[in-house]
């Protein structure tokens, strides 16, 4: 029998990726398409449904295209995906308005107002706070990015938008309605939602805090783990694909879990770094813990069975470069043409190593969103400190890199604090492809770091060996590692200990000096 393979796409924010994968997680091929992400007022961010199912079934074509794979030997479709977007559609499935994306933060002054009422600890509602954690494990945030407060934003301003909604979806959520007519929805994306009973693993919607948050619950979909089939290819999508009718869909993982598995850092106790639009540090862990002032703690993975994944996500991470592409890089075809290079990346190593570590006193701090962990706080604002005339583009650039890793440093002592120390980290994510990065942040957090080979293929690829235990390819969760590659490892200079110490206590100063500043500037509220 000959090879058999599992096409894998991987939807994030700024482009969806599909990538042809053997069922043994050798990756052949993939091909990506890039979409908009549209910010019509400050604090809010939102995308085109019909973008994401446009690229899912263009880079589904020309990867079969590009690799010659008979579709008949593709054996199963899966998804890692951008998570707490909600996407509202009618009866028909159609999308009501355009879906909201994670990093909306619109809704942070009405979650104080209609869940986060007094008397508060920490910013919470004490009693309620306690229901949450009780029965989902955790409880959405201040910063008004998670789904509850998008829904009771909506029920305010758009309510004939709610009334008319049959259903409320992630993204992942509406590919495979697309794909298979069904809606359903992964576990480790239905916690997020924080209106998931998971105790024992129960995993089904709890009336009670749908009623306090004034969701129907009828509008929500069915849920099953990650590992799951969906259903299969409609005969309307294999024509829109170029898939055959009848081929199984796995439900597949949001993207932090997929990366999980990707990292290759699947064992009780290892943390991995993820660097894409967004990122952050996780591991999978057997026991639940929290930090909610840190927005820090334990959802569902995807195998939520055995392991629960400890997160400390941040919001802005490889976005930053994406501001620096377009707002910082001037004469970026001169460089191009200078360096021979196709895209404006691959020269932010050359341009980032002419500069010492520690840019000349220059910090940058990446909260270009608001910030989740380790800060929670949606009113945050990036910024360049202690900039002077000495400072040049190229130190501009290393203090993204550098600041970025200390966002990281944060996040990581936040976790350790919660599940204890690491000495080693696997690094994916799109930003895991610098190795001047790898270095920096092996110096900044004073850990060896891994850079896992195709890193920015993991999310794709842990979904898909994922999908391989589905179908019977792959035996066991823990036996994924085994099928991980690590390029480099990276190991913490001496030499700059001292020199990023300091950096990283004023760094932190930096926040607790203008939290209150940042407050006033950038409420919502009038």
């Amino acid at each position: 029998m000959g090879k058999k393979y599992i096409l894998a796409h991987d939807m994030g924010t700024s482009s969806n990726k599909a990538m042809l994968v053997t069922v043994f997680g050798d990756i052949i091929d993939s091909t990506k398409k890039e979409y908009p992400l549209y910010v019509p007022k400050p604090g809010f961010a939102e995308q085109e449904p019909y973008d994401w199912w446009d690229a899912i079934c263009e880079t589904s074509k020309n990867v079969i295209q590009k690799t010659g794979v008979k579709p008949e030997d593709i054996v199963g479709v899966t998804f890692s995906s951008q998570m707490q977007g909600l996407v509202l559609v009618s009866k028909e499935g159609k999308p009501l308005r355009r879906a909201i994306s994670w990093v909306d933060s619109r809704a942070g002054d009405i979650m104080r107002e209609n869940i986060w009422t007094w008397p508060r600890f920490q910013g919470y509602n004490i009693f309620r706070l306690i229901r949450f954690l009780y029965i989902t494990g955790g409880a959405p945030g201040l910063a008004g990015k998670d789904i509850i407060g998008k829904i009771l934003w909506l029920n305010k301003h758009e309510p004939d938008v709610i009334a008319r909604t049959h259903k409320y979806l992630d993204p992942k959520d509406f590919i495979i309605f697309k794909m298979t007519g069904n809606y359903i929805k992964s576990t480790d994306l239905a916690v997020v939602w924080w209106l998931l009973d998971t105790r024992n693993n129960r995993n089904q919607w709890h009336p009670k805090l749908c009623k306090m948050a004034g969701i129907e619950m009828d509008k929500l979909p069915e849920v099953k783990a990650s590992r799951e089939v969906a259903g299969s290819i409609t005969k309307e999508a294999a024509i829109a694909t170029g898939l055959l009718p009848g081929t199984p869909v796995i439900n597949g993982a949001g993207d932090i879990s997929a990366a999980a598995l990707g990292s290759g850092a699947v064992e009780n106790g290892k943390m991995h770094i993820r660097i894409g639009t967004s990122g952050g540090v996780a591991g999978h862990f057997t026991k639940r813990k929290i930090d909610l002032a840190h927005y820090a703690g334990c959802i569902g993975s995807a195998y939520p069975e055995k392991y629960y994944l400890g997160i400390g996500t941040q919001d802005t991470m490889g976005i930053c470069l994406e501001w620096v592409k377009n707002k910082v890089i001037y004469h970026a075809e001169n460089l191009k043409q200078e360096h021979q290079v196709d895209k404006i990346y691959q020269i932010l190593d050359k341009l980032v190593q002419r500069v010492e570590p520690g840019a000349d006193g220059l910090i940058f701090t990446p909260w270009l969103y608001g910030e989740r962990c380790p800060l929670n706080d949606d009113t945050l604002r990036g910024g360049l400190y202690n900039i002077g005339l000495n400072h040049t583009r190229d130190h501009i650039i290393r203090a993204v890199f550098e600041g970025i890793a200390m966002n990281i440093r944060w996040a990581l002592e936040t976790m350790e604090k919660l599940f204890g120390q690491v000495e080693e980290l696997n690094f994916v994510g799109g930003g895991a492809m610098s190795d001047v990065w790898c270095q920096i942040i092996a110096d900044i957090t004073n850990r060896t770091i891994h850079q896992v080979a195709d890193p920015q293929m993991a999310a794709g690829k842990g979904v898909a060996l994922l999908a391989s235990i589905s179908l019977g390819y792959i035996k066991t969760f823990e036996e994924i590692g085994q099928y991980i590659k690590i390029k480099n490892t990276y190991y913490p200079n001496s030499a700059n200990r001292q020199l990023y110490d300091k950096h990283f206590n004023a760094f932190k100063k930096l926040y607790k000096q203008n939290r209150k500043w940042f407050a006033k500037m950038n409420s919502q509220k009038k």
